[in-house]
């Protein structure tokens, strides 16, 4: 795979993410789980889960869905970076 630039992935992220609505200002993306806040619920992360994999070219595991990096969006970055 080609690298990806972490802003890439971020801004695409981000986007997908604010169709619920504008992420809190200073949000600090490491941290910030954007599941428990109710950006993206059970069924919206299978339709997120595609759309990484479709954009990126990458398979996303079960164990990567299971893992705690998975709920953040520096998590997410890190995850989709390896594959």
């Amino acid at each position: 795979m080609n690298k990806i630039k972490d802003e890439e992935i971020k801004n695409f992220i981000i986007k997908y993410i604010e169709k619920k609505g504008k992420l809190p200002k200073n949000t600090d993306f490491a941290t910030f789980n954007y599941i428990e806040t109710g950006y993206i619920d059970s069924i919206g992360i299978i339709k997120f889960i595609v759309e990484i994999e479709q954009k990126f070219n990458i398979q996303i595991s079960e164990d990567d869905i299971m893992s705690e990096k998975f709920k953040t969006i520096k998590g997410l970055i890190n995850i989709i970076k390896t594959k």
